[in-house]
């Protein structure tokens, strides 16, 4: 209601007055305390006095109303602020409202009620909190005024033309009558047609980052979050939800002085949150190797160890047609490739070893297999390691068959290159027991 607005402007002017005089009361204690001849005294008092007397003028209601409508164009209030593309920037602000509304983005539209910052002179910015003082319905004197409704002011002055000067001096914190971008800020020229176009001028959304922001201070800091973890780390139950935002990064503006961007930049002692954007990390879904009679036919296996294996044939195939002896050199190689073989298998098939007990039951694979592949089954025997024996000779009779396939029947690898093979699998199944 406007008498309720009216009132607390009348209460807004009388706490102000109240706490600059007892600025000025302390400055006097001070100063008499320090005073040293009665003649020193009779200055500070009479000072004080002056002083006191100026003050009471400076905020009697209509003096300073009038006082705050001429600092008003010393300020823009805005929803978006040039200023935080570039603290020395001296374009327009724009307070936006009634601009449509668009479900699939997150923007300032969306916000039913806005957090309207103030730019400008930072001595001025009392006239901003003046103009954002509220009736009991949360409407403020900034929404009265740009719904054209003056009743609040007039039930402050019985002067018509005073009642006018006011309006009209407040009322230019709320437009500006010559927009104009600036050139430290962000402008872009969009092409409409032929050597025409649109000057596009984005502006940051200080109404928008003050919501965010005011989110997030609440899941970090307020004490109902601190609550809701505190029984989560205890394994407590609490009936509310616990919110919080991963993956933050933060940016300050104004650096020491974040009342020279904007008022609710002050108020956030020029802190913005931001959300990361890093796209998501791919994750492919693991799939149980059902339909296998053997999991080293399986793709993935072949595809991670191709590489090892065809340096492999190849050393082979070159010892093959110089009818080079083997030495200690040339068996350690072939043992570290084996060993990087083995390694690529196991790394392959740990995933399926995650996945939930029992996803073998309904595979064709060997018995030896399922047991390698599907450990928290609960019908196997744990002390069981025959099935080791059977995979470490599955292992080395294919890679035997692999190097065989791929030599192009230059030479023929045994059961004596398989059982070695066969060797190293089985003591790497044995290390990761």
């Amino acid at each position: 209601m406007p008498e309720t607005l009216a009132q607390n402007i009348r209460t807004f002017i009388a706490e102000r007055y109240q706490t600059k005089l007892e600025e000025k009361q302390k400055a006097y204690e001070k100063n008499k305390a320090a005073a040293v001849t009665g003649e020193d005294i009779d200055h500070i008092e009479s000072q004080f006095l002056a002083e006191k007397i100026k003050l009471q003028e400076q905020f009697e209601l209509n003096a300073w109303i009038e006082n705050a409508a001429r600092r008003a164009n010393q300020i823009s209030m805005a929803t978006h602020a040039l200023k935080f593309t570039n603290s020395s920037a001296k374009g327009s602000n724009i307070l936006a409202h009634d601009l449509g509304q668009d479900a699939r983005y997150l923007d300032t539209e969306m916000l039913k009620d806005k957090a309207i910052d103030a730019v400008g002179n930072a001595a001025a910015l009392d006239v901003a909190r003046f103009l954002q003082l509220t009736d009991e319905n949360g409407l403020s004197l900034l929404a009265y005024l740009a719904q054209e409704d003056h009743r609040p002011l007039a039930l402050l002055s019985n002067d018509e033309a005073e009642l006018t000067h006011w309006i009209d001096g407040l009322k230019q914190a709320l437009r500006d009558t010559t927009p104009s971008s600036h050139i430290l800020g962000k402008q872009i020229y969009f092409p409409i047609s032929d050597d025409k176009y649109h000057l596009l001028a984005p502006l940051y959304s200080s109404s928008l980052a003050q919501v965010l922001f005011d989110e997030i201070q609440h899941s970090r800091f307020s004490q109902e979050m601190k609550t809701i973890r505190e029984a989560k780390r205890n394994n407590d139950f609490h009936p509310d939800t616990l919110v919080a935002y991963p993956n933050l990064a933060m940016t300050m503006a104004g650096g020491s002085k974040p009342q020279n961007v904007s008022q609710l930049n002050n108020k956030r002692n020029g802190k913005t949150y931001l959300f990361s954007a890093a796209p998501p990390h791919w994750q492919t879904q693991i799939k149980a190797p059902i339909g296998l009679d053997s999991i080293l036919r399986h793709r993935e296996i072949n595809y991670h160890t191709k590489a090892p294996i065809a340096r492999l044939t190849q050393l082979l195939l070159k010892l093959n047609a110089a009818s080079t002896d083997s030495n200690m050199h040339i068996r350690d190689y072939i043992a570290n490739t084996v060993d990087e073989v083995i390694d690529q298998i196991l790394l392959v098939v740990m995933p399926w070893q995650q996945l939930p007990a029992g996803w073998s039951n309904a595979s064709a694979l060997p018995l030896a297999q399922r047991r390698w592949l599907d450990p928290n089954n609960p019908q196997w025997d744990r002390f069981d390691d025959d099935w080791q024996q059977a995979i470490a000779a599955n292992v080395g009779l294919w890679l035997k068959d692999k190097i065989n396939k791929g030599s192009q029947n230059q030479f023929t690898l045994g059961q004596i290159e398989a059982e070695q093979w066969q060797k190293q699998c089985l003591q790497a199944l044995k290390d990761i027991a």
